[in-house]
């Protein structure tokens, strides 16, 4: 049977993990604003905002997601390989955001972001749509 269960705790949409429940979750500083789609095929995507580029992170920023799995009590997600990088456009020092993925009829993905663009200090914002196919 199916019982929801709390992975992850945010304070400001940052990532943090529950200790008490598994530290191997990744949840480093600067991944924010978590979101879990079940996707047509069974797997789960988690998608989340690398804000910042704080070690182990490196830039580029942006929107990244991983591909995973979701059992009786838990969701399983490699941190440490197999990210997918949605958007890169973010520049160290400036803002940016996305709206979760969705998953439209014909399979494929697709996901809105927000970056802060390099002329006149940073000001300038930039919105944009990715629409793409996972791997198999």
């Amino acid at each position: 049977m199916w019982r929801p269960r709390l992975l992850l705790q945010t304070n400001t949409h940052q990532l943090l993990p529950r200790p008490d429940i598994d530290t191997t979750i990744g949840s480093y500083y600067g991944e924010m604003y978590p979101a879990i789609l079940r996707l047509n095929d069974g797997r789960r995507l988690f998608t989340f905002n690398l804000r910042e580029a704080i070690p182990p992170q490196e830039p580029p920023l942006g929107v990244r997601a991983l591909l995973g799995v979701e059992t009786d009590d838990r969701f399983q997600f490699d941190f440490k390989h197999d990210r997918i990088v949605i958007d890169a456009k973010t520049r160290v020092g400036n803002d940016s955001g996305f709206g979760p993925t969705v998953q439209l009829d014909d399979d494929t993905l697709v996901t809105s972001y927000s970056y802060r663009g390099p002329s006149d200090g940073g000001t300038d914002l930039n919105i944009e749509v990715v629409r793409c196919r996972l791997p198999e």
